[in-house]
């Protein structure tokens, strides 16, 4: 019983996760301009999440007489790939505003992923489309990857920029960094983890394929935490 309440909260962390740094946003109010991009990111993903989850669960349950998650109205796919590319504008615009020589790379990079992603699609409609057998999962393991490519390529540009000042980085005089960090943590697994999806759809079996989703789900919990303390430590500035 214990195992299985456990197993729901934390199928629905895309969710709750989120209001750890939304409470924090609506109680202190922090006014700084980089909390901008940040705070639309949180609104918009918990929205998507919302949709993400909700149809993952009507599938799940059998809802409506629903049970096959390729019926197009009961499709999450298009909700991840909205996520991605909103994690990707929300956090280019972020980077923009840091003061680390990004502002113009920041601008162009959402707008080539984006026309890359409209190619793709065009060239190849079931590109993104990806369905474990005798299971309800779907994920686009591709563009989730150029996706976690490209924003790690943002923290660790920005992390050699602040570790050549002379300035403290973890304390509450640079609540940006935590926010780098916990972005980090987050794009260094998960590049590796879709990057090499399907080819671990092929060798490996469907439950190790489902952990590593728990293990992606792990790390965006991480990151809101790290999100909530950046916004903490902005809070009296």
């Amino acid at each position: 019983m214990l195992l299985s309440i456990f197993r729901t909260i934390f199928d629905w962390s895309e969710v709750w996760a989120l209001l750890i740094p939304l409470a924090i946003l609506l109680v202190y109010k922090p006014k700084r301009d980089w909390i901008i991009p940040v705070k639309w990111y949180l609104f918009t993903v918990l929205l998507l999440n919302l949709c993400i989850d909700f149809i993952w669960y009507v599938n799940k349950e059998e809802w409506f007489g629903v049970s096959d998650a390729k019926e197009n109205w009961w499709n999450n796919n298009i909700f991840y790939n909205l996520n991605s590319f909103a994690r990707l504008l929300f956090f280019s615009w972020f980077f923009s505003m840091q003061r680390i020589g990004l502002k113009k790379m920041a601008r162009i990079i959402p707008i080539a992923f984006l026309g890359a992603v409209i190619i793709f699609f065009s060239i190849k409609k079931d590109g993104f489309n990806y369905h474990v057998e005798g299971s309800v999962f779907y994920i686009s393991s591709y563009l989730l990857a150029t996706e976690a490519g490209l924003l790690l390529f943002y923290c660790l540009w920005y992390t050699n920029k602040i570790l050549r000042e002379d300035k403290p980085t973890f304390s509450s005089s640079n609540p940006p960094f935590w926010v780098v960090g916990g972005l980090t943590i987050f794009t260094s697994v998960n590049f590796f983890i879709f990057l090499f999806y399907d080819y671990l759809d092929t060798k490996l079996h469907e439950d190790f394929l489902l952990d590593t989703w728990d293990l992606h789900n792990s790390l965006f919990i991480i990151l809101c935490i790290c999100i909530a303390i950046g916004l903490y430590n902005e809070r009296n500035k």
